[in-house]
């Protein structure tokens, strides 16, 4: 046979076969970075969103917190006065932040009972009365409900009438506060969500007007 004869050698065939595990190894970590890479983005988006309609159906509350109708309410217009208690503070915020309850109107028809109804024509006499109550033609009735958004084993719950429902979970913490300025009154919330699988913990935050300014203190 002609030594010249052109072929491949062992160690040429050896080092051929290194390049390419060498190759393959690099494409490996390239693809299990892109798909950690994609996880971590998938975690990412799903957090934002998670905090988003978390932060929006507060504000939303917020918003509807003392709008107790048309007419301003005195100490004769309840039937108890627990209920005078309530409405005198539609926010409260209790353990260092992390509890936001509020008197919230809600608007008929939402098919959630209520705790109050404020019975009202809107010209002369208003009444709060416990539970629910129908109105007719001449007088509007108006449903109020205690909602409360707490913090509970890593979970933000909402809390009405004593059922609590987890509304988002794997949460950090919550933090409410109420700013009074000469702009008007505010509820200020920072929300922090961490998702233990990717080590990933963001922080969150929304300040949210008041319609309707609270009763003084």
């Amino acid at each position: 046979m002609n030594g010249s004869q052109a072929g491949f050698s062992l160690l040429e065939g050896l080092l051929a076969l290194a390049l390419g595990l060498m190759l393959l190894a690099a494409a490996s970590q390239v693809f299990v970075a892109t798909v950690q890479a994609w996880r971590l983005q998938g975690a990412l988006a799903q957090q934002q969103e998670d905090a988003r309609l978390a932060l929006q159906r507060i504000a939303q509350d917020i918003r509807m917190t003392g709008m107790f109708g048309c007419l301003r309410l005195h100490a004769s217009d309840f039937d108890s006065p627990s209920a005078a208690a309530a409405f005198a503070r539609p926010v409260q915020i209790s353990q260092g932040g992390a509890q936001l309850s509020l008197l919230v109107g809600q608007l008929p028809g939402s098919g959630s009972r209520p705790d109050w109804t404020v019975l009202s024509d809107c010209r002369s006499w208003a009444q709060v009365r416990a539970d629910a109550h129908e109105g007719d033609e001449q007088t509007l009735a108006l449903p109020v409900s205690r909602i409360t958004y707490e913090l509970r084993d890593g979970s933000l719950r909402v809390v009405r009438r004593g059922s609590p429902q987890a509304l988002i979970d794997n949460v950090r913490s919550l933090h409410a506060n109420l700013v009074t300025n000469a702009q008007g009154q505010r509820v200020d919330l920072q929300l922090s969500l961490f998702d233990p699988q990717h080590n990933l913990e963001q922080q969150y935050a929304i300040s949210v007007a008041l319609r309707n300014r609270l009763p003084e203190q």
